[in-house]
């Protein structure tokens, strides 16, 4: 009997290893992706960035001032 638990206990201990590898190669892999659009150069021409994105004309609330659209507050 005590040999299955040591078998069992080998078995879960290698488990958490390798998730613990896993984890080890994969979050630093996330971590390198780049967001696509972060700053206006980011967008490919004729594409403006407005709010994150790249857009072709910037949505209404947004003045264009050429590569990027820059949110106004209509209120005042």
């Amino acid at each position: 009997m005590r040999c299955l638990e040591g078998i069992s206990r080998a078995s879960a201990g290698r488990t958490l290893v390798a998730k613990a590898l896993i984890a080890l190669l994969i979050l630093p892999l996330l971590a390198a992706i780049p967001a696509q659009a972060q700053v206006a150069g980011a967008c490919p021409p004729p594409k403006k960035f407005a709010a994150g994105a790249c857009v072709t004309a910037c949505p209404g609330g947004y003045e264009d001032r050429g590569r990027d659209c820059v949110y106004r507050n209509q209120s005042r």
